[in-house]
């Protein structure tokens, strides 16, 4: 079944539902842009879990930002109830998940278009078909998919993560802080949002003092409070490594990455972030799969590292699957080796990207 075309009127209210993680959010870019294109008087308002605020207030045609209040169905009611109020005249829901589906159907929002999954279709006025082939297209093309009931399309569109002066000023105080003045540096993510993500951090310190020997770029480490032990591990092995963790903002930390050589992280929301901000990336998967996840942008600005073992693509049932290591890692992303990373690192150099 055609899904029916959606026509908005002139300065439509829009709000605009994005993902629950900074890496999905960054890949919505593309199609934000799109739309502000297509649309240029459309009023958005992003809707997003609270702690993303900072990442999506400059992005493309967001003219204000709104946090989701829970998760309970009380919340959602509540919620629902103020976001009646303000007379929305579409929603554009960018998770697959119901409950979000659900609270644009209780805000009474005349026209919600979102992707068909999760038995949520009743709750849409325009379901967009969702199908195998589909699932296996990268996030950015997914997302792009909500756009098609307003006639709009994303795939030309680029990242985005735009950079106020504010942003800049603060990522030049950190770097001279640190004593990186002048000096050519590569930004390190070792943490992920779930453990298992995350290769050995002292791989990662190999790396880093592997580049710093031959490239001469100084290793800085970027994360939160909570990487202290990770980081630790990646300066046994890198100990002239700077460590930024816990010192910046999330836009601090992506202006600091802008001024980056190079990029080297996890499957993670600052790999996404630094793709967007165009420094070349060297992106280790474990279970995730590359050809939905990897970075949006031209193939000559990335490099991924993934084993490709044949549990892959991994369903990230962690132990039920598959059996830890010593170290707790999955088998795929044992089997990626420091050499394999270094040499990744090296190509990107060597084709002029850093």
């Amino acid at each position: 079944m055609t899904t029916p075309r959606v026509l908005l009127p002139e300065k439509a209210k829009l709000l605009v539902r994005l993902p629950n993680w900074l890496g999905d959010v960054i890949l919505c870019t593309p199609a934000l842009a799109a739309l502000k294109k297509a649309r240029p008087s459309c009023e958005l308002t992003a809707l997003v879990k609270p702690g993303l605020q900072d990442a999506v207030r400059t992005l493309p045609g967001v003219a204000r930002v709104a946090t989701v209040d829970g998760t309970t169905l009380k919340a959602t009611r509540r919620q629902a109830s103020a976001l009646e109020r303000e007379r929305f005249d579409a929603a554009l829901i960018f998770p697959k998940g119901f409950r979000e589906a659900l609270l644009a159907r209780l805000a009474a929002i005349p026209v919600r278009a979102g992707l068909d999954t999760d038995h949520r279709a009743f709750l849409l006025t325009h379901p967009v078909s969702f199908t195998e082939e589909d699932w296996h297209l990268h996030h950015a093309r997914q997302f792009a998919k909500v756009l098609s009931p307003f006639g709009v399309e994303a795939c030309e569109e680029p990242l985005s993560f735009p950079l106020s002066p504010e942003d800049v000023a603060e990522a030049e105080r950190l770097v001279l802080d640190a004593g990186l003045g002048g000096k050519r540096f590569a930004v390190f993510h070792v943490g992920a949002s779930k453990p298992p993500r995350a290769w050995h951090a002292e791989r990662f310190g190999a790396v880093g003092k592997a580049l710093l020997e031959s490239s001469g770029l100084a290793p800085v480490l970027i994360g939160g409070p909570g990487d202290a032990g990770a980081h630790a591990r990646f300066r046994v092995e890198c100990p002239n490594a700077v460590d930024l963790a816990g010192k910046t903002t999330l836009r601090s930390m992506a202006a600091v990455i802008a001024r980056a050589s190079l990029f080297i992280g996890n499957d993670s929301g600052p790999m996404h972030v630094a793709a967007a901000v165009g420094v070349p990336v060297v992106a280790i998967f474990g279970p995730g799969a590359p050809h939905k996840t990897e970075p949006y942008v031209p193939k000559e600005r990335f490099r991924v590292i993934h084993a490709a073992l044949p549990c892959s693509p991994c369903r990230q049932s962690f132990w039920k699957d598959c059996r830890p290591s010593v170290a707790g890692k999955p088998p795929c992303l044992e089997a990626v080796h420091t050499e394999a990373v270094i040499s990744a690192c090296a190509a990107l150099a060597t084709c002029g990207s850093c």
